[in-house]
Formats: structure tokens, sequence, C-alpha cells
């Protein structure tokens, strides 16, 4: 069987242009000489739509444009993602589905069985579990047609399994010849080295071909990295889709290739790519085409301006450099040296003049009250309404600098740096931020090599470094990897660890910080388990470890 896996990037709500991106792909694939061609899961409105399911006439929209993509096939088949309703006594009667049509008619349905409800994933809100699983006799083969999940259960790969069923198998048992899997699965590092090992695991013992096509994109705040795989009956990988673009090939069963040995780059590669992604979609989903970005001369603003420009272009990409009093020389000496370097525009706006004001005016307020933290979140609030109104004056996309480490323990401030529509290195722990540096800065200085030398500094009081504060990061981000993406508690940090005391203050400045992180902008997803979506803990709770 030749099957054409096609790699969308579809824009969810847009119903109208992802069916139009389906008929025009098709239709190739017709030329091509295909028995069938196959696209993600729910590609005709994207994923995931959240509560858009709960609106009738986006559901209806949907149901049109399935019954319009019928009526343009052939004998083709054409398989794609989608909405269905079926409504009975129980249940939201709303299903994600994959439907295959050829000949003029919609001629199968298989519902996803296996509804994921953990980390970024919450179907059980909206739709219903299929009841059954089916084969489907099409040009000499019977089809095993599955949703996402569905083929993320095999207990010959799993030590656990989150589901008593497993569809897939269900499939195989009943005579299935050919495996078909459509996906819209989240990108972490290492996840497409897992969807290897499961897929591999899963063809080889059962000795069937399967192709498997997934989605590309970011949605806000997911990013989907596409490297769609069709595995032989041997478990080889047989071809991989392009990564973080779009992509159509086509897999014939029965043809020999070549094995696909390498599956996942370098984390630098990886991360780099996913965020450039993240911005770029970003921008272009929501109708920006520029960005503004406060260019401190600190690592985290350089690295998030280096991912603008790629994303966006240098033209495209402006900076505002805002010293202080109490801003160091080399600062603004060196993110005037990064901003030529990448040819992009900036400006110099000091704050002084502003904050002095603001002092003056709260002086009889404030009193004889030393100053404190207040004084330097007045700096970071001056400098995020520079940038808020550089950005709505000219319909710039304003871009946050913090990162991971920064947003677990609340080492940033809200309605100041914390303002911005995407938080693009969120989900990237100081120590990472370096790492990347240093592999942008591989071949030559595009980053300048003093701004990743100095010391990690806010620059908001005389002399002031990160570490006045915070751990130094080295251990600081051990301790948040194992708090938040592993969910260890003090004992076993500290096993590890060590310095009780500073683990502990750590930790309940983690929770302390949660009111600041529900407010923050979203965070482009690169690791497991990343601010926001995916992470739910309550503001107001009185659960702290002993």
């Amino acid at each position: 069987m030749k099957i054409a896996l096609a790699q969308i990037n579809p824009i969810i709500g847009d119903i109208e242009g992802n069916s139009k991106k389906i008929i025009e792909i098709y239709h190739k694939a017709e030329k091509d000489d295909v028995d069938l061609v196959m696209f993600p899961e729910l590609a005709v409105c994207g994923y995931p739509p959240l509560d858009l399911i709960e609106k009738y006439e986006f559901r209806k929209a949907v149901a049109d444009v399935n019954k319009k993509l019928s009526r343009e096939t052939s004998s083709v088949g054409l398989l794609f993602g989608t909405i269905t309703e079926r409504y009975e006594s129980v249940g939201t009667g709303i299903y994600n589905s994959a439907m295959l049509c050829y000949d003029g008619r919609i001629q199968f349905i298989q519902n996803k069985m296996l509804l994921p409800n953990y980390d970024v994933f919450d179907e059980v809100r909206y739709f219903e579990p299929a009841k059954d699983v089916f084969l489907h006799e099409f040009r000499g083969e019977q089809l095993a047609i599955s949703v996402c999940e569905d083929i993320w259960n095999d207990d010959d790969y799993w030590k656990h399994r989150r589901y008593h069923r497993d569809p897939v198998r269900e499939l195989i048992g009943n005579g299935a010849t050919v495996l078909l899997n459509i996906s819209a699965s989240p990108y972490a590092h290492n996840r497409r080295q897992e969807r290897y090992d499961m897929l591999s695991t899963l063809t080889r013992k059962d000795r069937l071909p399967l192709a498997y096509v997934c989605t590309v994109g970011a949605q806000t705040d997911l990013i989907f990295d596409g490297g769609s795989m069709c595995f032989d009956r041997r478990g080889e990988l047989c071809l991989l889709g392009k990564t973080y673009e779009e992509d159509y090939f086509i897999f014939d069963t029965e043809a020999k290739y070549e094995p696909v040995r390498s599956i996942e780059k370098s984390f630098e590669q990886e991360v780099i790519s996913s965020l450039t992604l993240g911005v770029k979609d970003y921008a272009r989903k929501t109708g920006f085409t520029k960005a503004i970005i406060g260019l401190s001369g600190g690592i985290d603003s350089a690295l998030v301006t280096y991912i603008a420009v790629e994303a966006l272009g240098a033209e495209n990409v402006h900076v505002i450099m805002m010293p202080s009093q109490y801003s160091s020389e080399g600062s603004v000496k060196d993110a005037v040296k990064l901003a030529e370097k990448l040819g992009i525009t900036y400006d110099i706006l000091p704050i002084n003049e502003v904050f002095e004001k603001y002092l003056d005016v709260f002086k009889p307020v404030f009193k004889d009250k030393p100053p404190d933290v207040t004084e330097e979140n007045l700096q970071a609030r001056i400098r995020g309404n520079y940038l808020m109104a550089y950005s709505n004056k000219f319909s710039y996309l304003l871009l946050t600098t913090g990162n991971k480490s920064e947003m677990a323990v609340g080492y940033a401030t809200l309605y100041g740096d914390m303002s911005g529509a995407i938080a693009v290195i969120g989900d990237v722990y100081k120590t990472q931020v370096y790492k990347l540096a240093r592999y942008i800065n591989r071949e030559e200085e595009i980053i300048p090599w003093e701004i990743i030398h100095k010391a990690p500094s806010a620059e908001l009081r005389p002399g002031q470094k990160d570490e006045d504060s915070l751990p130094p990061y080295d251990f600081l981000d051990q301790i948040l990897e194992m708090y938040l993406e592993e969910y260890k508690e003090i004992e076993e940090i500290v096993d590890r660890l060590g310095n009780r005391e500073m683990v502990k203050k750590v930790l309940e400045t983690i929770d302390n910080s949660e009111f600041k992180r529900k407010q923050a902008a979203p965070v482009l997803r690169v690791s497991k388990k990343a601010f926001g979506y995916g992470r739910r803990f309550p503001i107001v709770q009185k659960w702290r470890r002993p």
C-alpha cells in the first residue's frame, strides 16, 4: 500500500483554512498515485481546541467541512482527524475521531478510545471515549486506524500502563495488516526518541508496517515538532518526516528502505528549533509581524533576542535598552554590541528621571521606611511600561525574557519584567540558558562573550548579584528539576544534594510564588513539565513539607 503522510501546521479554529490545505494536498496525492493520504489528529479544527468544542456553531462548522471533504474524494482514501457527534443518554456525545473518506462519501469513522487526562491534556473534559475499535478493509488491506494516545499503551514497552484496554493490540488481534496512527503529540526534549522506541517495539513484535503522522507547529504554549514516522515489519524506521516544519512524503509498505538511525538532535539544536517555531507561530497565528524586547545586557534577554531574530528576521525585531543609575556601563555597551551583531534596531531610553519622580511622589507616603524590594520593583515596572507603550504604539509583540529558574522562585516582577505576551525561555533553566548561548557561539561570536561571562544581575541596586538572593544556579537548578519535574520532596532532595536549610528555603519560595506564575505569560514548553496548563497547583494552600 502506498500511503502519503501530510504533516501539516493547522491553526486552531481556522476550519476553512485548514480544510483548504487538506484538499490541496489530497489532490496532490491523487496525482502521485497513492492509495491513501493521512493527516494528523484534529487536523480540521487544530489541536487542542479546548472550550471551542463547547460552542455549537464551532462543531457545526466542523461537521459541514467533514462532509465537504468527503465530497472531494475519488477512489484515493482521505484519512484525517476531526470532531464527530453521536448523542446517547449519557456522556458528552462528542468524539475525537479519525475519519476515512473515499468515493465521495464518509466510509469509516474510528473514535479515539484512550483520552489523556494528565499534564497538558484534558480530553476527558470534552470527549466521549470509543466503546470499541474496528478494522476497515481497503484495497486488500485490513486497516487498523488509531488516534494518538490509542497507540501509547503497549504492554511490551510500558512497565506501567495508564489504561486497562489496548485498542491497537485489539485491532492486531482481529487481523490488522497495516497500522495507521494520526497524532498531535507535543514536543519535549527526548520525546521523539521515546516515540521511536515505543513504535519500534510495537511493530517489531507484531511484524506489521506502521504509518504515524504527527502534527507540526506551535499552538500558544504547545510546540508540535512533526517528525512523522513510518516503520516496516521488522520494526525498522524507514522514513522520518521533517522536524519543526510541514512535510509530505510517501511510504510504500512493500518497498525496501535503508533504516533511519538519527532520531533526535542535540539538546541545544532541538530547544532552539522548538523555541524559534514557538515564537514564529505565535506571531503569525495572532497577526503580529514584529517583536519588541527589553534588552538589558544580560544573558536571558540576549538569548530571547537571538531567538526572535531567528523566528521573525532581523528587520522585524526591535529592542529597547533602559538603563538606570544602577546599570553598569558594560551592560549597555554589551547590549548595543549584540544588537549590531544581529543587525536589529534599538533605542536607549534611560529610566533615571522617571524613577526619581516616583521616589519623590512616594516620599511622603513611604516616610522613613528604608529602601527595599519596593524600589527595585518600581524600576522593573517602569521598564514594563516603556515596553508596553512601544508595543501598543507600533503593534509589536512583546516577548518576556524570564527563565525557568527565575519563574520557579519568583525572581521576577509582576507588571514589570513579566509583562508580555509569551514567555520564550520560561521553560529553560538558567544553566541551560548558558548552554544554549555557548552553542549559538560555537562557530563565531554572536552573543557577546562579555554577556556570557559576566555574573548574572538584575542591576536594581548597587553591586547587586543574583546570588545575593538565590543559591548558585548550578545548585538551584538541580533542586528545581527534582522538585518540579520529578516531584521529589525535601527528604529525597536533601539525601541527594545536602544543605537542608537552602533546599527548604527554595521549596518554600517555589510554593509561595505560585500567584506570580498564575499571572505570567504563557510559557513555550520544551520540557516534560513546564509552568502553565500542564502544572496546576493552588495559590492558597497549607501544604508544606516538614
